[in-house]
């Protein structure tokens, strides 16, 4: 039998790309055959977002759904879409459709072929970037990644790069202390903790404009960097 990929794709208020990241799965052909479920949390979205979605999960018995009655962040979307994974393998994706589904095979055939229970990317930018915050924001990723290789002793290429794969047991035993966008981190942390198969590779990043995306603000850099000191240690 073949084995099983659960993408988890958290949502919260992206009616723009949500239709169009869902069509992208559901036509994506996995290497090596494998199966996929999709496992899609709305994060009490109220743009109209959890009505596209629930007009796919009527169409599909391979997409699964919750729909969050509060809006509690991306971490905590992740945590809850734990009891409906029955894949092999668990990999994060986006609906802002800044990282593109096309990509994720690469993480897959990394992790089956050189057999990671680890895969993260690392960013390739699809986009020239025009505007003094993606410069201040890159500045602190690579503060963040420069940290965490030195207490870990790995050598990640980007640690903010939201594409990674893990395989189910390191998924299931892992428990990302936060529950918003600093909590990608803190299971980054606990993930090479648990395991010393990591894999890398590069993806497409396709930045949004500063007026469009979704910003991190500056108290995330330091949310993040304290969730990289404590998970080290704790």
């Amino acid at each position: 039998m073949n084995k099983m990929l659960s993408i988890i794709v958290p949502v919260y208020n992206e009616i723009d790309t949500v239709e169009t990241v869902i069509k992208k799965l559901i036509d994506l052909k996995l290497y090596n055959n494998l199966n996929k479920e999709i496992i899609i949390v709305d994060d009490h979205s109220t743009d109209g977002s959890k009505e596209i979605i629930k007009s796919y999960e009527k169409k599909y018995n391979f997409i699964k759904c919750l729909y969050k009655v509060e809006n509690k962040g991306k971490g905590d979307s992740q945590k809850v879409a734990k009891k409906l994974v029955s894949g092999d393998y668990v990999i994060i994706q986006d609906a802002d459709l800044e990282y593109d589904p096309d990509d994720i095979n690469k993480l897959v055939k990394i992790a089956i072929d050189e057999n990671k229970e680890f895969v993260i990317g690392y960013r390739k930018m699809k986009t020239s970037i025009n505007h003094l915050y993606f410069y201040f924001r890159e500045l602190a990723v690579n503060m963040l990644t420069l940290t965490m290789n030195i207490l870990y002793g790995v050598k990640i290429i980007d640690c903010a790069c939201c594409y990674r794969l893990f395989s189910t047991n390191i998924w299931k035993n892992i428990h990302g202390r936060a529950d918003k966008f600093e909590y990608d981190f803190s299971i980054i942390c606990q993930a090479i903790k648990k395991t010393k198969k990591i894999g890398q590779c590069e993806v497409y990043y396709n930045s949004r404009s500063y007026k469009d995306g979704k910003k991190c603000t500056w108290d995330v850099g330091i949310y993040a960097f304290k969730r990289i000191i404590l998970d080290r240690f704790y």
